[in-house]
């Protein structure tokens, strides 16, 4: 396994001596193991090692167990711990699952801890990278969903990314390590865990390495997509113009590259890039003018030449 840590530490330049990793730490065998692997390889890094938990509150006894769990581990290593408390049901709008709700709080408090620069260490194993497309495939995806979960954004690193969950409850087990289950991984409420105890065990009966066959897929999917981002980056430069860009130019690039510039442009304006989206955005470049109701308040219209987002469109048509 601490080869394995290497080769994705390496291969994705996730870590430099000086930096601080801080492993989110949630008890179960793939956070443990990520820990002990960090501490194994401080040393030959150059880096300090800290942990942070966040307890849900979800599951009553069993979330403080994991949490004083966490807090022994912790203790026993010489392991500095930050641990953060949420009310996920009472944070939960009514446009959120208690999932989603739970992963947007969690992240808040990954931002906290990293706000001084350290690398926020989360313990995504090859397992949960195969999961992950799975459930892009179901619901329809692009490249960047077939790329599976990027082993780093920004300040978030994955170590061990290329490890299976096998991999890490071994290394636990030779560690001398106990650790927790999150009793609601165990259900099949929820895709995720339909696809972790269904789909992957029957597509494992084809291809018993189906995970290491989806680790490098990604891998190739995810160069390939990081260098059309790159490329797109370049062209989104040279058809900058003013406020927006140049339709004109736009409408002589590759599709990808003109999806890959709307996109980042509908985000940049807080406008999720769904595919519809996308696709109306292109079709307007095309014809070289016409407006897109993109949600409340927020339009993308070419006028005069210039592909934009805009929030002040009520006279759109006398302004032609």
């Amino acid at each position: 396994m601490k080869n394995k840590v290497i080769e994705a530490v390496t291969r994705y330049d996730m870590l430099h001596a000086g930096d601080t990793a801080v492993v989110g730490l949630s008890g179960g065998a793939d956070s443990c193991a990520l820990l002990l692997v960090l501490l194994e390889l401080k040393d030959t890094l150059g880096i300090t090692v800290r942990a942070c938990h966040i307890n849900h509150n979800l599951r009553g006894e069993e979330s403080d167990g994991d949490e004083m769990f966490v807090r022994t581990l912790c203790a026993e290593r010489g392991v500095k711990l930050d641990v953060f408390s949420v009310d996920v049901r009472g944070s939960a709008d009514r446009h959120e699952s208690i999932e989603e709700a739970a992963r947007r709080l969690r992240y808040e408090k990954f931002d906290e801890v990293c706000a001084g620069g350290a690398k926020l260490a989360t313990a995504h194993t090859a397992n949960d990278n195969a999961e992950t497309v799975l459930m892009n495939m179901i619901r329809g995806t692009g490249t960047k969903g077939l790329a599976g979960i990027p082993p780093v954004r920004g300040s978030f690193i994955r170590p061990v990314i290329f490890c299976t969950r096998a991999d890490t409850e071994e290394y636990c087990r030779k560690n001398g390590i106990d650790f927790v289950t999150d009793s609601t991984n165990l259900s099949d409420d929820c895709t995720r865990n339909r696809i972790r105890h269904r789909i992957v065990p029957a597509l494992e009966e084809f291809n018993p390495s189906f995970i290491a066959a989806v680790t490098r897929m990604t891998e190739a999917v995810g160069d390939d997509s990081a260098f059309l981002d790159g490329y797109a980056g370049e062209c989104a430069g040279k058809c900058r113009l003013g406020r927006g860009y140049d339709s004109r130019k736009l409408k002589e690039l590759p599709a990808p590259v003109i999806f890959r510039i709307i996109a980042r442009e509908l985000k940049e304006n807080g406008v999720e890039p769904t595919r519809l989206r996308t696709e109306q955005c292109t079709e307007i470049i095309n014809r070289g003018m016409g407006k897109v109701n993109l949600c409340k308040n927020k339009f993308a219209l070419v006028r005069k030449k210039v592909f934009y987002v805009d929030t002040q469109v009520q006279n759109y048509r006398s302004r032609q």
